[in-house]
């Protein structure tokens, strides 16, 4: 056994070759001690368990024991680890480490539908779930010390490319062959939103990816269901082999690792899992706080980054203008985030990925200031993270018979300590050059007569303090280079008037040298080094941040600090607008209680408890409903890369976030369709919300509208303005739009029919034949045949108006309502009819070929043929406006003022399915009420209050108090990024993302999905 000195300590401490066994050289593995005793020492044995003077016990590549007497086994080579800490190992779930491949460079001129199917690939590019990153690692000891150098002993690694992503594998980062390093081949199946390299058209929107991805999993199930019977020489029929669902068979009882990008598409991929009963974590983006609650409730663990942004640009108040108070608010809260997810109780890993390697520990200091706790921010390292990526029954712990990858440190490595050495596999790492070995020591100096403490720290610079008792002396100019340091200090205390300069030298003895003072008469100095004795560990309560910034739902400006309540509230002597027979009712009063109109008369008594508005002289009105909006979506209105796609659905990319919501209630919208684009013929499935400010996107949906999709006519569907590359698609004319109406009519017949076939199967046939493969995008459309989903129908000109509603009778549907439909005058017997309803603009006109013939008499020639007609806005400005837009038919065609204003009350209602619970001030019906300051038909009506279910929303007083609020939190944000510490920033400021305001005819573009959902 050797003894426990100096060099041996520092030796091992820093990796030094003591003898040929310590080389990485397989050929000399026989010559290795096989036990290793490192005695002692700080150990930190997981999370929360710590042993001090204790001793960690290695044999080969495992941990064999921990002894707290530091007893060592016979024949152990011992190290004397006084003074240092060792942490487990650390765990990185989201890196590219190690896989060597590169998907294939790929382009096209034109449209791509359909790619190249080779070894039993997915018929989508964005699907590459038949990877296993498992068969292409290669270790690289290069790009591995990005993570060695802080800690990290094993990394989750597989390519970040594409939708279906492929299977990552858990590997160490030690230099050993590839054989050796893996730790499990079949980690976490990796997802996004992103699409990645693929060059095929579909999806083009987050809808789009978020319907692939759904259809895939339906895909998963039926595949696993029917592969082993479609073999089986009882089978009538076969199915292709599919290797990307054959890797995912299993997928329910394994783990999947979703990288969201944005905190909508985080919750957004949690709901897609949980909807498919599938085990995973989230990869956030650090605004996970804003929504804390909401993550916490859907359950799933999440790999956090440390992608804390440097402070917006405020030179001056143009720039300062610039920037939304969304991102002030970021930049303050941004470091809290994972001691808030911490806090919460949900289970994180950190990551480095989007930062430098070097700002990790700076960054994750950081987060400690801002409440983390140190055993949080181990547990996110080791033991969170190993579970992660399905290695906790052997590493993040120090542990006997888990894998010696662990970690040595000088000083508490999460307040200002640095990593000496990192063992990997049982193997020491080194990482401090071995010719500063001396630097890392405790010298006892001799000064005259004088004994003199010499402390050294080696961390971003050199630094060092001269100690005698109590007394201390920062050191200054410290400069080593090739054993000899030098240095500055002041030792008038000490006997020594003035600055004295030292210059040592180091060698195993100790050290020597010689002291200038301050009249350049030089004293010998000479000492010993002996080891540092370990503090005592102090755990330190995490000062709680000084925040001038608010956190509100949604966070962005004119958020709420809290949640609207349900009000009793008596509003008296106002004049009534009912959107029924009853007409307008002069010094009527209305009681409204839990979410309810309670109660609509004249001199009503005001019940206990509740709230007296005297509204004498104002107006109050049901809340306006919007037929046709675009308002409120993440990613893209249209999926425009097919003539059918009724599998997407609105409902997936509901932005709670968007101002628009806000603005609407400000203009009294309490309800909205919100409608696919026109860029296709049969589009996506929409979504019928209420603007519940402040709510989740799931909040937002009215549950009771009934299930609705988009349909198309016109120059849009058949590309006519597209350019020049989109000739390809079918239809390219209006005829052979109808001629691929009546083939996906056809086609969703079949589908159906066959489900209904195979449904009444005997349970012998069944086992002897194929399931009916599920489909998303023909049960949307099955739905309509079956009037189980109501058509909106974007339209203009009268022949294909028609042209729809003979195909929809010869099919046996009904077309619910055409929207847009300039041209409805010209067709409006045949409309009333067939029973369909009209949604059409005010006075829009020659903004292309096919609305020339539009005229603002519309609305009235077709309400007077028995149309039931509504005023939408297609618009987010003009839906803040719908008041005067249904007032304009009054000035251009003389409409009574009451059925101008049940176009945009209870006629949308009932267009919509839901006039039974709102549109109109009855008895019964869901509270979304206005008050107006005037008429609401006139343009100097402005809204004083609205409520949705009775919780006000919106409030003229408030908006100003918020205006207010926000001014001053602002001030003092402002205030407080002038004030702070610039040099020690990291990282750069957040670039703002605006998502475009989407209407009818926006195609999503390289705007791209890397964005959708992170609109500030």
């Amino acid at each position: 056994m050797h003894n426990n000195n100096k060099t041996a300590l520092t030796c091992a401490l820093l990796g030094i070759t003591l003898s040929p066994s310590l080389h990485a050289n397989s050929q000399l593995t026989d010559n290795t001690p096989k036990l290793t005793a490192l005695t002692h020492a700080r150990l930190m044995l997981e999370p929360g368990k710590q042993l001090d003077n204790a001793t960690l016990i290695i044999e080969n590549n495992k941990i064999k024991a921990v002894v707290k007497d530091n007893e060592v086994p016979q024949g152990a080579y011992v190290v004397d680890m006084r003074g240092y800490t060792i942490y487990p190992g650390f765990i990185d779930p989201f890196t590219e480490y190690g896989v060597d491949y590169q998907y294939p460079e790929q382009s096209s001129s034109g449209p791509v539908t359909d790619i190249k199917r080779i070894g039993g690939n997915a018929a989508n590019g964005a699907i590459h779930s038949q990877q296993n990153w498992v068969d292409y690692i290669y270790p690289d000891k290069d790009s591995a010390k990005a993570w060695i150098n802080n800690g990290f002993t094993s990394v989750q690694a597989g390519i970040h490319d594409g939708i279906f992503r492929g299977r990552g594998a858990t590997i160490s980062l030690a230099d050993k062959k590839a054989n050796e390093v893996i730790y499990n081949a079949s980690a976490s199946h990796l997802m996004a939103f992103d699409k990645g390299s693929s060059i095929q058209d579909y999806p083009n929107s987050l809808m789009g990816s978020i319907a692939l991805i759904r259809q895939t999993f339906s895909d998963v199930q039926w595949y696993k269901a029917n592969i082993d019977k479609a073999h089986s020489k009882q089978a009538k029929n076969n199915i292709e082999y599919n290797a990307a669902l054959a890797n995912l068979t299993n997928i329910d009882k394994e783990h999947v690792l979703f990288e969201t990008r944005n905190l909508n598409n985080l919750l957004r991929a949690s709901t897609l899992l949980k909807e498919a009963k599938i085990n995973g974590t989230l990869v956030g983006n650090g605004r996970e706080y804003a929504r804390v609650d909401e993550i916490k409730a859907n359950q799933y663990s999440l790999v956090l980054p440390l992608n804390f942004p440097a402070a917006p640009h405020i030179t001056d108040s143009d720039s300062e203008r610039d920037i939304p108070l969304s991102l002030l608010r970021h930049w303050e809260r941004a470091p809290a985030n994972p001691a808030v997810i911490a806090g919460a109780g949900i289970p994180f890993a950190l990551t480095q990925h989007g930062i430098e390697a070097e700002e990790f520990w700076p960054r994750i200091r950081r987060a400690i200031e801002a409440g983390l706790s140190e055993e949080q921010a181990l547990s996110a390292l080791t033991t969170d993270a190993a579970e992660m990526v399905g290695t906790a029954e052997f590493s993040g712990k120090l542990k006997a018979g888990y894998t010696a990858d662990f970690v040595i440190t000088k000083g508490n490595l999460f307040t200002d300590g640095t990593i000496h050495t990192v063992w990997l596999q049982g193997q020491p790492q080194q990482l401090i050059d071995s010719r500063n070995a001396h630097l890392e020591q405790q010298y006892l100096l001799q000064l005259g007569d004088i004994n003199l403490s010499l402390d050294l720290k080696q961390g971003d610079k050199l630094s060092g303090t001269l100690s005698s008792g109590e007394q201390s002396i920062e050191l200054k100019a410290l400069a080593y280079q090739a054993g000899r340091l030098t240095f500055t200090g002041d030792l008038s205390e000490a006997g020594y008037p003035g600055v004295s300069r030292f210059t040592l030298w180091f060698d195993d003895k100790g050290a020597r040298g010689r002291m200038l003072d301050s009249s350049n008469q030089q004293w010998p100095v000479a000492g010993i080094a002996s080891p540092k004795a370990p503090q005592p560990a102090v755990v330190k309560a995490a000062e709680k941040a000084h925040y001038v910034s608010s956190v509100t739902k949604p966070n962005v400006a004119y958020g709420l600090t809290q949640a609207p309540e349900l009000e009793k509230v008596h509003i008296k002597n106002a004049t009534v607008w009912t959107s029924t027979s009853d007409g307008v009712l002069a010094n009527h009063d209305v009681i409204i209680t839990r979410g309810k109109i309670d109660e609509v008369g004249e001199n009503l008594s005001t019940p206990s408890g509740y709230q007296v508005i005297d509204a004498k002289g104002k107006h109050l009105t049901a809340g306006i409903i919007d037929e046709h909006s675009h308002i409120a979506i993440n990613g893209g209105t249209n999926e425009a890369t097919d003539a059918i796609t009724s599998e997407v659905r609105i409902g997936d990319i509901l932005d709670p976030d968007a101002i628009a919501l806000y603005r609407a209630l400000a203009g009294g919208v309490t309800t909205a369709q919100l409608l696919h684009g026109s860029a296709n013929p049969i589009g996506g499935q929409a979504q019928v919300i209420k603007t519940r400010w402040g709510v989740s996107a799931n909040e937002l949906k009215m549950t009771q509208a009934p299930k609705s999709i988009k349909f198309a006519l016109g120059e849009n569907v058949k590309q006519s303005n597209w350019g020049d590359d989109y000739d390809e698609r079918f239809p390219q004319t209006r005829m052979g739009v109808k001629s691929l109406f009546e083939e996906a009519f056809n086609e969703a017949k079949a589908y159906r029919q066959s489900k209904q076939d195979w449904s009444k199967m005997r349970s012998s046939e069944k086992r002897r034949q194929i399931a009916p493969q599920p489909n998303y995008r023909l049960e949307a459309i099955a739905e309509v045949l079956a009037d189980e989903r109501d058509v909106h129908i974007h339209s203009y000109v009268q022949s294909e108006i028609l042209m729809f509603l003979r195909l929809a009778e010869a099919y046996g549907f009904k077309a619910n309502t055409f929207t847009h439909i300039l041209e409805g005058y010209k067709v409006a017997d045949e409309m009333a009819q067939h029973g369909a309803h009209a949604s059409t603009f005010s006075d829009w006109w020659a903004y292309k070929f096919e609305v020339y013939d539009a005229i603002p008499q519309n609305t009235c020639l077709m309400q007077n043929k028995g149309v039931l007609t509504s005023i939408n806005s297609d618009d987010y400005e003009m839906q803040r406006r719908l008041n005067q837009e249904a007032a304009k038919s009054m000035m251009y065609c003389g409409m009574s003022a009451t059925d101008a204003w049940n176009m945009v009350t209870i006629n949308p209602a009932i267009q919509l399915g839901i006039d039974d619970y709102v549109g109109s001030i009855e008895e019964g019906k869901h509270a979304d009420v206005v008050l107006w300051s005037d008429n609401p038909l006139s343009i100097y009506a402005t809204v004083e209050s609205t409520w949705v279910d009775g919780k006000r929303y919106y409030d003229k007083q408030q908006n100003r108090q918020a205006q207010q609020a926000m001014d001053i939190e602002r001030a003092a944000l402002i205030q407080k990024i002038l004030n702070r510490d610039a040099t020690t920033e990291m990282g750069k400021p957040e670039v703002l993302v605006q998502e475009p305001e989407w209407h009818c005819d926006t195609h999503y573009n390289a705007w791209d999905q890397q964005h959708a959902g992170s609109v500030k």
